[in-house]
């Protein structure tokens, strides 16, 4: 059955507003701190070798082109094929490595902006489903943290999905299994909670005046908590962290622009057929 341009406005309509009805629903019912068990990484940075064996798990685990080799003195950044990096923060005498990928925010500014729903939650983890994303960057601009980035092939966005297929079957993330300086543990968050607090405590008699953690309440609460021995902004991360707002204009404008160039070839294509059909009839005239 042939396609007619009222036809194809009508299916363009709807699916717009479907997209943007799924794309409201799964960010005003994100349930806070979401999952059966909870499950938290934890990480202190205190402990981090800076051997970027986590890298390597991760670049294996989820079959990523990453960099081969690193150099302590250019750490590389986050990227399509990196979920995860190292950044080094001289501390005295001693340097610290805090392992930087993503957070799992309950108010996760990415899942808030993205315009066809993409972005969504499972469980604990907040996941770009590839399939439906359309590469438009919100996501990118939107995390304070920096985490999404697009991949040059795909022209997608990606990033750690907390290990999602190995988390449900009841394992631990691959960066936090293959840690030797045990500076990662994963485990139900009031028990990751509980033992950072003692750390802290340990922490704070040792000197460390403004050992503190962070991802408690940042962002409603994240999935991967730091125990960090100096203040946020030591280690580059924000202070008090800002959530992109929900339901924002530019969220809808947003949504319409990327169905819209999604939808343009297609347009094209029929706006032709209907050209050349116009010929056809004028040459049978």
């Amino acid at each position: 059955m042939e396609l007619t341009r009222r036809d194809f406005l009508k299916t363009t309509g709807c699916a717009v507003g479907l997209a943007l009805v799924s794309s409201t629903l799964s960010s005003d019912n994100v349930e806070a701190l979401a999952g059966d068990r909870n499950m938290t990484i934890q990480i202190d940075v205190g402990k981090c070798s800076g051997c970027w064996k986590c890298h390597t798990a991760c670049t294996k685990q989820n079959n990523l082109n990453g960099v081969k080799s690193y150099d302590p003195n250019h750490p590389y950044p986050l990227s399509g094929e990196d979920w995860v990096a190292l950044l080094p923060t001289k501390r005295g005498k001693a340097w610290r490595f805090r392992k930087h990928s993503c957070m799992h925010c309950t108010d996760a500014s990415c899942l808030e902006v993205c315009p066809t729903g993409a972005i969504s939650r499972n469980g604990e983890a907040v996941v770009i489903n590839q399939d439906w994303c359309t590469g438009c960057g919100y996501c990118v601009q939107a995390c304070p943290f920096g985490i999404p980035h697009k991949d040059e092939t795909t022209g997608t966005a990606r990033k750690c999905d907390f290990c999602i297929g190995r988390v449900s079957q009841g394992g631990m993330p691959a960066c936090v299994e293959i840690c030797p300086a045990k500076a990662m543990h994963f485990g139900t968050r009031t028990d990751m909670i509980d033992s950072a607090t003692a750390r802290v405590t340990e922490l704070v008699g040792n000197g460390y005046a403004d050992a503190n953690i962070y991802g408690v309440n940042e962002l409603g609460g994240m999935h991967v908590i730091y125990v960090l021995d100096g203040k946020p902004s030591v280690y580059g991360l924000p202070d008090v962290p800002k959530s992109a707002t929900s339901n924002s204009p530019v969220k809808w404008v947003s949504g319409l622009t990327a169905f819209g160039l999604a939808l343009a070839p297609m347009w094209l294509v029929l706006k032709k057929r209907g050209q050349n059909d116009a010929k056809v009839k004028e040459a049978r005239k």
